[in-house]
């Protein structure tokens, strides 16, 4: 009964970890594709969500020190929300690569794979899976 509840707990940690990594990377990617700053409904566009959904979530990163925003202005990452969303971008680069290089994946299952893969990664394994595809990449 025990491992039960705690295995509920890290499931709720998970979901909310993959969230806000998605949130993150989000904002960012607007920010480099456009050259400009989000607002908050283009992430309601970009990952398909409500306004509500997208405005508790704004709250939670602004408490959390990713972002800072004031209603219907921009959203500015912070130092550490940057960190964060920078990190999940670049294991989705990696993960991507893998996929696209190595497995010969499809491109575009590849990127919806990446995506998915981008939150189980840890940072460690990121680093080994790179130093292999930089291996691979010097051994052609």
């Amino acid at each position: 009964l025990i491992f039960f509840f705690m295995a509920k707990r890290l499931h709720k940690n998970q979901k909310e970890r993959i969230s806000t990594d998605m949130y993150l990377k989000s904002i960012l990617e607007y920010e480099l594709d456009n050259g400009k700053k989000s607002k908050p409904i283009e992430i309601v566009k970009s990952l398909n969500l409500t306004k509500g959904s997208v405005s508790e979530m704004i709250k939670k990163l602004e408490e959390e020190n990713y972002i800072k925003y004031e209603s219907y202005g921009e959203i500015n990452l912070t130092e550490k929300g940057l960190k964060r969303a920078k990190n999940v971008k670049k294991k989705y680069v990696v993960i991507k690569k893998f996929l696209d290089e190595v497995l010969k994946f499809d491109t575009s299952k590849s990127h919806i794979e990446a995506c998915n893969l981008e939150h189980a990664f840890s940072d460690e394994s990121i680093t080994k899976l790179n130093t292999l595809l930089k291996f691979l990449e010097k051994n052609k």
